[in-house]
């Protein structure tokens, strides 16, 4: 069963990856495509200021599935970091509450 994913959410989940990996080896990020367990987030990164964080990309108009919600208050009761992200500008406070906005060099 394919996911309904519109090309804006296409994009904001590039940008996100494009801009984690920006970190360098400071951070290790990838776009999960498929996962054993339903509802699991697009996207997973760490690194050593934020820890295990997952980051569900949604375009504007949409919404988490009942299951997306399930797993994104699991991950967050076990110890990761599970966010609903809609825009870039919120792709911005996450990093800000996870830690990460004050990285601004790329590792050479």
């Amino acid at each position: 069963m394919g996911r309904d994913r519109t090309p804006r959410e296409s994009i904001l989940q590039g940008k996100i990856l494009k801009d984690l990996r920006f970190l360098g080896n400071k951070c290790l990020c990838f776009k999960i495509e498929k996962a054993s367990e339903d509802g699991i987030m697009d996207i997973f990164f760490t690194t050593i200021a934020s820890g295990p964080v997952f980051v569900e990309t949604k375009r504007i108009t949409g919404s988490v599935s009942n299951i997306q919600e399930f797993q994104i208050n699991k991950m967050n009761r076990c110890g990761s970091r599970a966010f609903k992200c809609y825009t870039w500008d919120e792709w911005i406070i996450i990093k800000r509450i996870v830690g990460i906005d004050f990285y601004f060099e790329k590792d050479q």
